[in-house]
């Protein structure tokens, strides 16, 4: 069995209205879904950005064995290693390479991902509302009447942005939502890293009798000094590394105790492979593990098998969420791709997602959204191995 074809494609839907967040607003959304396809027809999807680098790096997995996705993982990462290629572009589209990938496993063993990684350790994945973004006239009424939405929905924790508008105004903001949502629901919430040390050192002191359950990118993710200081001065947990790539970049985070919570993306980090590994990174470092996600259902489903698999952190009678036990990011803003793309279109049900049963991914992707959004008159497709190595 070998890989004969790949189908890359760049997708982009305009936004009826813009949000914002600290580091900008934004009218659309976007996102490169690839399909791997074998020479007996079988199929697999991923899911990141970099579109250019997936159509540099594709050649390099024609001809390869398309269920041996530790084999390939090293062998463009090998090719993207000088240059540090795998802090950038290059780890993005492995990371959709790699879950086409494991999709394909899955389905030629007839057992979903999750099994495949050894055996999932529960069924069902607790997840808190991502929303409450910036909006034009959002204060105080219609975030209260998001916030409230999300209770009334079933879901046990929200997070919320700061950090994008003047300093109390936002502070204003947090105690608005507690008020809202009363103090049995988790709150949190995410600067995108808009804060100085001392800003965020004196908005975690301001805002803490909110009761916040994390604090999350407080600083630039990259300036490990500067998040230490925040971890060690305000009262609640902090967290961050959506942005971070590999074990690799993960490594000195635990090692320097920069976070109470690492927040991986399967985007970014790797893929499942490595998203898989740096999950048991964080065990072994007592650190909390509660991935990222702003993608679509064909990551959010990558997303759903590892977390399946990783053991309550420490072992606990009664895993909880927030406490000892993965909890998930489940975005709520507008992306018609998100809602259209993929069979099935993931929901909660009390906070919680169900991990698929289907044989790998356990999602479908439907034609027609992918030529609804596409980018250009047709997917990119390579289909001849590299010539020469990649870069060189």
């Amino acid at each position: 069995m070998k890989i004969e074809r790949i189908e890359i494609y760049p997708l982009v839907a305009e936004l009826d209205e813009p949000f914002g967040w600290s580091q900008r607003w934004t009218s659309a959304r976007a996102t490169t879904a690839v399909k791997v396809i074998a020479d007996d027809g079988t199929y697999g999807w991923g899911e990141s950005g970099a579109a250019d680098s997936m159509k540099s790096l594709a050649p390099l997995l024609i001809g390869e064995d398309p269920t041996l996705p530790e084999a390939a993982w090293q062998k463009i990462y090998k090719e993207i290693y000088q240059g540090h290629g795998y802090a950038g572009p290059g780890m993005i589209a492995l990371s959709a390479f790699d879950m086409a990938l494991w999709d394909i496993t899955g389905k030629v063993a007839g057992r979903p991902v999750s099994e495949m990684l050894g055996g999932g350790s529960r069924d069902r994945i607790p997840v808190y509302a991502t929303g409450l973004y910036y909006l034009e006239n959002d204060y105080p009424n219609r975030m209260a009447e998001e916030a409230r939405g999300y209770v009334e929905a079933g879901f046990t924790g929200v997070k919320m942005k700061v950090g994008g508008k003047e300093f109390l105004d936002d502070v204003n903001r947090v105690y608005h939502i507690r008020d809202v949502i009363g103090e049995d629901i988790h709150l949190m919430y995410d600067a995108n890293e808009g804060y100085d040390v001392k800003t965020a050192i004196d908005f975690g002191r301001r805002s803490a009798d909110a009761d916040i359950s994390w604090f999350e990118e407080p600083c630039n993710s990259y300036d490990l000094d500067a998040n230490i200081q925040v971890r060690n001065n305000v009262p609640m947990p902090t967290s961050g590394g959506e942005g971070r790539k590999s074990r690799y970049e993960f490594s000195e985070v635990f090692a320097k105790h920069a976070f109470d919570i690492v927040q991986p993306d399967i985007v970014n980090v790797g893929g499942i492979s490595e998203m898989f590994k740096v999950g048991h990174m964080a065990n072994a470092y007592g650190v909390q593990f509660n991935p990222h996600f702003w993608g679509t259902g064909i990551s959010l489903s990558a997303t759903l098998h590892v977390a399946a698999c990783l053991p309550s952190n420490p072992p606990s009678y009664v895993p909880e969420p927030y406490v000892n036990q993965t909890v998930m990011e489940f975005d709520r803003t507008p992306h018609p791709i998100r809602e259209n793309l993929t069979d099935p279109i993931f929901d909660q049900v009390e906070s919680h997602i169900t991990v698929p049963t289907s044989p790998g991914l356990g999602i479908e992707v439907h034609d027609d959204v992918l030529n609804k959004y596409l980018q250009g008159s047709g997917p990119i497709v390579i289909d001849q191995p590299a010539k020469t190595a990649w870069g060189r």
